[in-house]
């Protein structure tokens, strides 16, 4: 075989390869740590107190890569008020949630779960809808306008996601693990997005690496044989 870089080219194909290469195994990384956290037991801790009436809500939610709406009501233990998830619909409209103050009246609510400081405000989320109990942002100050001002003075910076709830799609329901109640506290990217961006990475290195050698084929400066065919 012979081969006759070009000094210049083959000095920036490195540099490239070298990024590229970087980039992936950061994602790789991403992805394993992720995927760790997820597979941990969580110190589950304990909520018991009755729905606040009237408090239902629909939040926007992106949970394990698709659109959905969590419904949310207040939870009052007694000493804080707590927003919970206690079913989750995937589907891209809105749910219309229950409104008024019968709404969840006298209910009692128990479970385990685990507290977590809600995600902050995407820059391109649409507008809130208080009126009709819609929000594209967990945000507990903004749900506690639901709530009559004494009731909303005791709302918890924190929110509260049960082990399991109700999960929703194509109008069937059945209770399963609850996507959101889990260590990691970037629950818009689940781990698999790290992996595929990983494999494009690697994936353009490959290319990039591919591009080079084809050039220096085709200016006669790789040869996999000599002039004899030996």
């Amino acid at each position: 075989m012979r081969f006759r870089p070009y000094p210049v080219l083959t000095l920036f194909t490195l540099v490239s390869l070298a990024i590229l290469v970087m980039l992936g195994n950061w994602q790789y990384g991403r992805f394993s740590e992720k995927m760790a956290l997820d597979e941990t037991e969580p110190a589950w801790q304990q909520l018991d107190g009755r729905v606040v009436p009237g408090s239902e809500a629909m939040v926007y939610a992106y949970a394990d890569g698709a659109a959905s709406w969590r419904r949310v009501v207040a939870i009052d233990d007694g000493t804080r008020v707590f927003f919970t998830t206690i079913e989750l619909i995937y589907q891209v409209e809105p749910p219309v949630p229950c409104q008024g103050p019968s709404c969840g009246a006298g209910l009692k609510f128990e479970a385990r779960g685990l507290y977590k400081q809600p995600g902050n405000r995407n820059a391109f989320a649409s507008e809130d809808r208080p009126a009709e109990g819609v929000f594209y942002a967990y945000s507990p100050n903004d749900l506690a306008g639901l709530l009559a001002a004494d009731v909303a003075a005791r709302v918890a910076p924190d929110v509260f996601e049960p082990q399991t709830l109700r999960l929703s799609e194509n109008g069937r329901a059945q209770a399963g693990p609850n996507p959101f109640a889990r260590l990691r506290m970037d629950d818009d990217l689940p781990p698999q997005r790290h992996f595929g961006y990983a494999i494009t990475w690697w994936g353009l290195a490959i290319a990039l690496l591919g591009v080079y050698l084809a050039f220096h084929y085709q200016k006669g400066r790789l040869r996999l044989r000599g002039r004899n065919g030996a």
